[in-house]
């Protein structure tokens, strides 16, 4: 069994490793916007009380945006 890359060009496989990096991308925005848009879902029902809840609502959203990633440029 051959991997399906083998039979790609070096510019096809430069295009899918963007269109996977844009994907991947756009998958955790829109997991970030639905963090926040269930905070406000909870504070419209008196769920979310206090500056430290919206807080931590706001670091899981910062989280799945990779905000916090440490990335080793050394390679």
């Amino acid at each position: 069994m051959t991997n399906w890359t083998d039979e790609l060009t070096d510019k096809q496989k430069e295009q899918v490793w963007d269109f996977i990096v844009f994907t991947v991308k756009e998958i955790r925005e829109q997991i970030a916007l639905d963090i926040e848009f269930t905070y406000d879902v909870w504070a419209q029902h008196g769920k979310a009380k206090g500056r430290k809840m919206k807080k931590a609502f706001e670091t899981c959203a910062d989280i799945a945006r990779g905000l916090n990633e440490k990335i080793d440029k050394t390679n």
